[in-house]
């Protein structure tokens, strides 16, 4: 009987957060981060404030745990950047192609208020394999690599807000020079 209630419970917990995590990706459609309150989250995820707390501390913690969801599902994704290209394949792709078809996540990666923030998280969660993958390939200093994967990521969140409701073909016309440039400037290392 214990078991069955804390099932239900851990499903009802999940369940919880994940509606306060979809009203937060919901309120950055129309607001900055900063300027979301607890009060406009509760209102979103037509929850009380109390259920609210129950959960998370502050709206610090949602989203970090929704960075961490994202982080999660693009994982390999980002170790892609900059990785292809040195084996033939397009380089841009993977995480602008994430991007693309995710357009819930979108205003995560696209807020000024996050940006550097978002960009630091995902430096720390795939930067050693990333640089471990590419030093293999190009033989260059950590040092270098980090420049290279930090310049490559602030470029394609760059890219993907700027051009986010451009047509796939024209999308697929800026992302073959970008891959052209790329390639061009990993062949020179």
């Amino acid at each position: 009987m214990e078991e069955k209630k804390t099932r239900k419970t851990d499903r009802r917990t999940r369940y919880t957060r994940m509606v306060i995590k979809d009203a937060l990706l919901e309120l950055l459609e129309e607001k900055e981060y900063m300027n979301i309150t607890v009060a406009d989250l509760c209102r979103a995820a037509e929850l009380s404030r109390g259920t609210f707390y129950l959960h998370y501390s502050n709206i610090s913690q949602v989203m970090e745990e929704t960075l961490d969801d994202v982080l999660a599902n693009t994982h390999s994704v980002l170790l892609q950047v900059g990785c292809e290209i040195t084996r033939g394949k397009k380089c841009s792709y993977p995480l602008c192609h994430f991007l693309r078809e995710n357009k819930k996540y979108q205003n995560i990666f696209f807020a000024d208020s996050l940006r550097s923030h978002v960009i630091d998280r995902m430096m720390n969660f795939s930067k050693d394999q990333f640089s471990e993958r590419l030093q293999t390939d190009m033989g260059c200093s950590e040092d270098i690599l980090y420049a290279i994967y930090y310049f490559q990521l602030n470029g394609c969140l760059a890219l993907c807000k700027r051009y986010r409701d451009i047509s796939d073909e024209k999308w697929i016309q800026i992302q073959h020079g970008v891959d052209c440039f790329l390639k061009a400037g990993f062949q020179n290392l």
